[in-house]
């Protein structure tokens, strides 16, 4: 079986860690975390746990950060999830059957945005799903994202190689349910600031004025 390297990097997010850690802990051989210069809990939290190898790296850019995460992992394949997302159980279950594969090189995972609730619910509209990421590849020095792109990071799109979207095992947004529309609103600026390119992608965190349905998740989580 392919050995699995989770990578995220961090900042000022001690608080949701505990459940970062508990979620991917399970299926990761190691967590690497690239933390941007935290002020508070954050550091301790990981150095904590024994997976992790923690690493810290003062912010320039999302995407310098990422793949410089992606650089420490020593694992067959690379799961990238951020502070506030989780993976499915489905996901979970999932996973050692897709880092066995002999063939693909890539996997695009389906995403819910999840709303606060319960039971729980996610926002289903164009642009918030099934919103596919990239996120599970394998270890070799061509995953590397994009240079140029301040925010909403991509590989490049020639040489990826073979590679699939996955219909079942989904990752779960929670920023729908951490952050209320004030600090959504100023998120969503902070980005079309750094990207004017981006406005309309940055919009989908103001769920609330897209065409948009509720539905009920079919995949559950733990946190």
């Amino acid at each position: 079986m392919g050995s699995i390297s989770v990578c995220c990097i961090v900042q000022n997010c001690a608080d949701l860690l505990p459940g970062l850690l508990r979620n991917v802990g399970g299926v990761a051989d190691e967590i690497v975390a690239v933390d941007g210069g935290s002020t508070d809990a954050t550091e301790a939290t990981l150095r904590a746990d024994p997976k992790v190898r923690y690493f810290a790296r003062n912010f320039d850019s999302y995407t310098n950060q990422k793949n410089h995460a992606i650089e420490q992992a020593t694992g067959d394949w690379v799961l990238f999830v951020d502070a506030d997302e989780r993976l499915s159980d489905a996901l979970t279950g999932m996973l050692p059957g897709l880092v066995r594969s002999r063939i693909w090189r890539w996997y695009k995972l389906p995403r819910y945005w999840v709303v606060p609730g319960d039971p729980a619910m996610y926002v289903k509209s164009e642009r918030l799903y099934p919103d596919y990421q990239l996120r599970l590849f394998r270890n070799t020095a061509f995953f590397r994202y994009e240079a140029g792109r301040a925010v909403h990071e991509r590989f490049p799109r020639k040489g990826r190689g073979p590679g699939r979207k996955l219909r079942r095992g989904h990752l779960v947004h929670l920023a729908f349910r951490l952050l209320t529309r004030a600090e959504r609103e100023r998120k969503s600026g902070i980005y079309s600031s750094l990207d004017p390119a981006s406005l309309p992608t940055n919009a989908m965190y103001l769920w609330e004025d897209l065409p948009h349905e509720l539905k009920p998740v079919s995949e559950t989580w733990r946190d």
